[in-house]
């Protein structure tokens, strides 16, 4: 009985220890589980956070973009005749009648190539902008002539019918009934002028991110106020050696990730090595292959180096709307201001504005520097412009911030306004400097980073031509920029990049990228071979190898065949080599006979 019983102790005792090694391997691997999906966790909610920072960045840039000024669009206000029809007495047309004529300009404006708005505002002013020979850029008016001129004192009537004749000639041409405008005196015109006002509020509320752009709007205004004295070039290169320091932890990053891909060069170079000589698409499709089974097995990524771009850009796009805004992000004022003091700089000198031609889309830093150029006088004018009916409101607010407006001029040169060939010529000279200062930095740039691994031949040409391309199209495109925005936003553009050119050299300093003597690549060309799978004839039957002989020495039955065709190759080309050295033609006859060397080659190797 104890016979019998011993066997069936020793198999329980296996048993025991059996359910003990599989549940401690239970254990282990639940462990492992645990923490791979703790680790995958942490990667999701990091991967998350960062999407949703770059939808705010990205979200903040479309604000600051969509506030910059908008043409204003012609309509009428409700209720806007009705003191006409309170005292027809000092009128010469009926409440409708003016109606009619407003709805008739309202359509015009939308169809004609003449704002009849401003010239309805310039008859009041005694001018006829539809007169023959009529040069706006002549009118000069003293305060005294331009108090006068607001009143309507010197009302130029027959200018006021001429524009209301145009839009009923264009009527006729679409088909609509024309209207009378005989009996027009005056006070019709004031009510018509006074109809198309609109008012520009200018204690409009802020949303979220917009605010985050005025909070760090406001740190630019208080580094160009305290730090540079109110220089405005002076304050956004400081803020923008600021901006490079707090980006500093997404360069390190890249750095760090320049870093693990330059380890690898050896490696991918003795992988590139060993396709050296052949282009077809099989061949480069198993390099690719080989080289991104390398990538996977050091837990490499070659796109984790986009993730900081990628995060930076939006941040870019943002600061640059903030620094080509001033009025709205450095001094704190509303949208519809910046449309209302763009609306009265660009009317003409007939309409009681400043006459001046730059855009809406280069933001507020060309607006500025033109009213501060103008001076008080040109403000006074804005208090009574006849486009906003709260003018006055308008011209107490811009007086308020008259004094805390920026210089934009460096040695009496204004850097305000954008580079043209009509303009001060020594502005030309900042498209001309962008070009070297980017053509420059980008050469630079790429002896602190890793590049892309490129052996000889048609591969590295390839590389080179691209490299090429980009050190030409980029600065040609900063160029072509330079020549839509403000002169001091190109400076800045330099500045910048120069700033960047330097953080990159400390970085590339203190973390040098590694270097590899030839013996290093020597024992990583060692390892790749090592690494290769060897397979007997017996495992591979019945398959089919690629007829471009990609993986014939990674094979037992096909490598001596390989590497005798190989060999043949080099002996070849060490042979093309040695005749175009003797050779006066370079061994252009050689390449007539290649095609049946090789399938000579072919055939000698197969019957091995």
């Amino acid at each position: 009985m104890t016979n019998a019983a011993a066997p069936c102790g020793k198999a329980l005792w296996r048993r025991t220890i059996s359910h003990k090694k599989s549940k401690g391997v239970f254990a282990s691997n639940f462990a492992a589980n645990h923490m791979r999906m703790k680790t995958s966790l942490r990667k999701r909610i990091g991967r998350i956070g960062l999407l949703a920072l770059l939808s705010i960045l990205l979200l903040s840039c479309f604000a600051g973009c969509a506030s910059k000024p908008v043409a204003a669009t012609l309509t009428v206000k409700d209720n806007a005749f009705l003191a006409v029809a309170e005292s027809p007495e000092l009128h010469g047309l009926k409440a409708t009648q003016l109606a009619e004529i407003a709805d008739l300009l309202v359509k015009t404006f939308d169809e004609a190539t003449f704002d009849n708005r401003e010239m309805l505002v310039a008859a009041w002013r005694g001018y006829d902008m539809l007169e023959e020979g009529f040069n706006d850029s002549k009118i000069h008016e003293s305060a005294e002539e331009r108090a006068e001129r607001d009143r309507g004192d010197r009302v130029n009537l027959e200018a006021a019918k001429k524009v209301i004749a145009k839009a009923n000639l264009l009527a006729k041409e679409s088909d609509r009934l024309a209207v009378d405008y005989s009996n027009m005196n005056k006070a019709d015109l004031r009510v018509l002028i006074e109809a198309f006002q609109t008012n520009a509020d200018i204690n409009a509320g802020t949303g979220f991110l917009d605010k985050i752009l005025l909070g760090v709007g406001s740190v630019l205004r208080w580094i160009t106020n305290t730090l540079c004295f109110g220089s405005y070039l002076a304050g956004i290169c400081l803020f923008a050696i600021v901006i490079e320091i707090l980006m500093l932890p997404f360069a390190i990053k890249q750095q760090k990730n320049s870093i693990r891909q330059a380890k690898l060069r050896p490696k991918e170079m003795a992988i590139k090595n060993k396709y050296k000589g052949r282009n077809d698409q099989p061949t480069m499709q198993k390099m690719q292959q080989e080289i991104q089974e390398l990538y996977q097995r050091e837990n490499f990524s070659p796109y984790s180096g986009c993730l900081p771009l990628l995060i930076q850009l939006p941040i870019i796009m943002a600061l640059y709307s903030i620094i080509i805004d001033p009025l709205r992000y450095v001094m704190g004022q509303t949208a519809a201001m910046s449309q209302a003091l763009t609306a009265f700089a660009t009317a003409s000198r007939a309409a009681g504005g400043l006459g001046s031609t730059f855009g809406t889309a280069n933001g507020s830093i060309m607006l500025l520097s033109e009213l501060k150029e103008a001076g008080a006088e040109a403000f006074a004018g804005l208090a009574n412009f006849q486009f906003f009916g709260n003018s006055a409101e308008l011209f107490g607010a811009l007086d308020q911030i008259s004094g805390n407006i920026p210089s934009f001029a460096v040695g009496g040169i204004n850097l305000g306004i954008a580079p043209s060939f009509s303009g001060n010529l020594l502005l030309l000279l900042i498209p001309v400097l962008t070009f070297v200062t980017y053509f420059a930095t980008s050469k630079l740039n790429r002896k602190f980073m890793a590049q892309p691994v490129a052996n000889e031949g048609v591969d590295a040409k390839q590389v080179a031509c691209s490299n090429t391309m980009m050190d030409v199209t980029m600065p040609l495109m900063s160029t072509f920029f330079t020549f839509m925005v403000p002169a001091l936003v190109g400076v800045y553009w330099m500045f910048r990049s120069l700033v960047g050119l330097g953080k990159q050299f400390i970085i590339s300093r203190i973390m040098p990228l590694p270097t590899f003597t030839e013996e290093d690549y020597k024992q990583a060309a060692k390892e790749m071979a090592g690494k290769r799978t060897v397979v007997k004839k017996s495992e591979r039957a019945g398959s089919v190898r690629s007829l471009h002989h990609i993986d014939d020495e990674d094979y037992e039955d096909t490598r001596e065949r390989a590497l005798a065709r190989k060999a043949a190759i080099e002996a070849r080309e060490r042979e093309e080599q040695e005749t175009k050295k003797s050779s006066l033609f370079g061994g252009a006859a050689l390449k007539q006979d290649r095609k049946a060397e090789d399938a000579q080659s072919e055939d000698k190797t197969d019957k091995i």
